[in-house]
């Protein structure tokens, strides 16, 4: 302070209560030296009105000061402040004080970041005065000293930083911050600027109590560091959600660490800002008046609309149920289109059963009861040509044929009677049977059986079939560890238990000599022992007998043959083509890797999606990937994010970790339709590194610099939470936290 005034002049506070250069003054108390005097908001370097709802009333003194003082002249500014703001003032003078007033004080202070005149060092400027970042520290403790505060309350930055500057000057404005006595820090950066809509006015929501009002805080008359970080991180938030123009490109709360109870604020008696008292009270009562509204477009407006929001965590919940009970009706009165012409009761009690809205009960009710009453005459004429076929009465089946109602046997009726005029049906229906039996294929025979129209045999074709079913379920633990993913064994060959595998299929095939589903189940385990020979006998008597997963093995391995051996694509694709047409998985995947890659005449990557395609709707997770991939590319299906989007997400949710990192990258960046979300493209990287997938291992090392910051920072966070990471969570990717991405790979493969 100048020396003029002296060290023990204007100890006191004012007497009247400041409220800016375009505010009404409003009167306060005199304070005696020591005492707690009024709460003191100051402005430096931005206007005090921008945003403010209203006229600033009661125990609360608004100060503007155009810059940042230095330890020279910082009494003076401030003296020169409180002057222009109170033009008719009272101070008393107080022997050994240190500043001009006491009393609790919060800031608002707006400050662009830049390049230092050396070049590297970051520079920061406040009300046209440019200084380095170490120097804010004792500027700030000057002004901090000129008021002489009981308590730093908070403090609002908004930064300007066009060149990405803040991470690097975080720690020294914290320090600054932190040393000037704030229990809370919030900078918002890009904050500042020309804007059209008013800036949100946290400083004097705050001081106003707000936080501490129901539904925000507990109402205990005290707004604690937690209150007003929960309420001022709300705030941002939604300004962020809206997408409004004066929305910081992101902010940081920094409190001291005194612990989350700590008292920040004490809530004035009076309010401070009525216009702001009106208006919150205003959206509680509408908010009361939405509680129990159906009108969703209505709670979207309030939502998107409110200024404090005090009903949003309510209202976005009764929205919530709004939305589920339209789906519900929505899925209900697809699954009714569906089932309402059903000739049969069963899916319609199931509906009546399960509904939750019911809105179609009655129409069910009737339908069900007409069907029943249409079961039972269907049921004696079934009888009566069950009776016919097994006297063979060609006459009785002819006249059963022409004079049927329901007629649900009439293909079964016209084929017997066909049957019974000739015998080589018979012969033909022999010849198909024998060659199931020999081959034991329970597919063939389940054909026989369902196609026959004669149907000699039949006693024998069902003991066989259900001999091969018990074979089946014995050969279930052998699946489980070496066969294919859609019987339930592993995808990878290295991931077969290769003397489990062994030791539990010899002694299912004990148990059942021959099985072709063991036998070749054998051969994946010779195959991950690199017995290829082994293996291509093994598929090669699995095709013979007519196994559909032998036909995709034997295509695969002769497509990828291993080392020293010529691939032969055109015997790939003919056996591919057999299994494809026996519902193999596998053989699909090699035909959409063959087509895709232009290795086969005449075939092309749109012929790659159909099949792909085909088999995704199926359910093939691997499929489902292709086909996310070809819409991600646009080779052979149309470019689209957000189908590419929804096939990977149906084969990360049936754990095909190789999606993780598509899916990923598309959340991380964004695309047509799809924000971007780094958090959870970081949770699919991060649960694919944890399975130990080379793609998201190698995107987060070689890969690191196409990461986004935002991508970065979320994975050095949980590397540092794995311990395998004690760099700063800084969002740049470098060579630290590529090595720390493979020190958790490495730990995961050996955990």
């Amino acid at each position: 302070m100048a020396p003029l005034l002296g060290a023990a002049l204007l100890a006191g506070a004012a007497a009247a209560q400041e409220d800016g250069p375009s505010g009404a003054a409003a009167p306060g108390a005199a304070q005696a030296a020591g005492a707690t005097g009024p709460g003191r908001l100051i402005f430096v370097a931005s206007d005090p009105a921008e945003g403010r709802p209203g006229t600033v009333q009661g125990e609360l003194s608004v100060l503007q000061l155009p810059a940042l003082p230095d330890g020279a002249t910082a009494g003076l500014d401030v003296l020169s402040a409180l002057l222009r703001a109170n033009p008719v003032s009272t101070f008393v003078s107080a022997p050994g004080s240190a500043g001009l007033v006491s009393g609790d004080l919060s800031l608002v202070i707006d400050l662009a970041l830049g390049a230092a005149s050396e070049g590297a060092q970051t520079s920061v400027t406040i009300g046209g005065e440019t200084m380095p970042v170490s120097a804010l520290e004792d500027r700030l403790g000057a002004l901090m000293s000129a008021f002489d505060p009981e308590a730093a309350q908070m403090a609002f930055l908004r930064i300007e930083d066009p060149d990405d500057r803040f991470p690097g000057a975080l720690t020294e404005l914290q320090s600054a911050f932190q040393s000037a006595g704030f229990a809370m820090s919030v900078a918002m950066i890009g904050a500042g600027g020309t804007c059209e809509a008013a800036r949100p006015a946290l400083h004097y929501e705050a001081l106003a109590g707000l936080p501490d009002r129901t539904p925000f805080g507990d109402a205990d008359g005290t707004v604690t560091v937690a209150e007003a970080e929960g309420y001022i991180r709300a705030a941002l938030e939604r300004q962020v959600h809206r997408g409004a123009g004066c929305a910081a490109r992101y902010s940081l709360i920094l409190s001291r660490g005194d612990g989350p109870d700590q008292a920040l604020v004490s809530v004035p008696q009076a309010p401070l800002l009525p216009e702001m008292e009106s208006a919150v009270y205003l959206e509680e009562f509408e908010a009361l008046f939405l509680a129990s509204s159906e009108d969703a477009a209505a709670i979207e407006e309030y939502l998107q609309t409110c200024a404090y929001c005090p009903g949003e965590a309510s209202l976005a919940a009764r929205l919530t149920v709004i939305e589920e009970r339209a789906m519900a009706l929505r899925l209900e009165t697809g699954v009714w289109e569906t089932i309402r012409a059903d000739e049969t009761p069963g899916r319609l009690e199931i509906y009546l059963a399960n509904c939750q809205l019911c809105a179609f009960e009655d129409e069910a009710g009737a339908r069900i009861a007409a069907l029943r009453e249409a079961a039972a005459a269907r049921a004696d004429e079934n009888a009566a040509f069950e009776r016919l076929v097994a006297a063979r009465d060609l006459p009785g089946l002819q006249a059963w044929l022409a004079s049927c109602i329901a007629c649900d046997n009439a293909a079964a009726a016209e084929a017997e009677i066909e049957a019974l005029q000739t015998d080589s049906v018979f012969q033909e229906e022999q010849a198909r049977l024998e060659e199931a039996l020999a081959r034991r294929n329970a597919s063939m025979i389940g054909d026989w059986l369902e196609t026959c129209e004669i149907c000699g045999g039949r006693e024998g074709a069902e003991a066989t079939l259900a001999r091969l079913s018990e074979e089946a379920t014995a050969a279930g633990p052998c699946l489980a560890l070496a066969g294919l993913p859609q019987q339930g064994g592993p995808r990878l060959l290295a991931d077969i238990d290769q003397a489990a595998a062994e030791r539990t299929c010899r002694a299912a095939l004990t148990s059942y000599p021959g099985s072709p589903v063991v036998a070749t189940a054998l051969g994946r385990v010779a195959q991950a022992a690199e017995d290829l020979d082994a293996a291509r006998n093994a598929y090669r008597a699995g095709v013979e007998a007519g196994l559909p997963e032998a036909h995709g093995l034997l295509a695969h391995l002769t497509y990828a043959p291993g080392p020293g051996e010529a691939a032969d694509y055109a015997a790939a694709e003919e056996l591919a083509l057999a299994g494809l047409d026996l519902g193999d998985w596998l053989s699909g995947e090699v035909l959409t890797v063959l087509y895709s890659r232009g290795l086969i005449d005449g075939r092309t990557a749109e012929d790659a999606y159909a099949i792909a395609r085909a088999q995704a709707e199926a359910g093939n997770p691997a499929a489902q990937f292709f086909a996310g991939y070809f819409h991600r590319t646009g080779q052979g299906a149309e470019q689209s994010d957000r189908l590419a989007e929804e096939w990977f997400a149906r084969a990360v949710e049936q754990g095909y970790t190789h999606a993780n990192s598509f899916l990923a990258e598309l959340y991380e960046r964004g695309g047509e339709g799809i924000e971007p979300d780094p958090a959870r493209a970081a949770d699919l990287y991060w649960s694919a590194l944890e399975l130990g997938d080379e793609t998201a291992r190698g995107r987060l090392t070689d890969g690191l610099d196409g990461r986004t910051n935002a991508v970065v920072a979320e994975i050095q966070t949980r590397l540092r939470d794995a311990g395998v990471f004690a760099g700063r969570i800084d969002g740049i990717g470098g060579t630290n936290t590529a090595r720390s991405v493979d020190a958790f790979f490495e730990l995961q493969e050996a955990g």
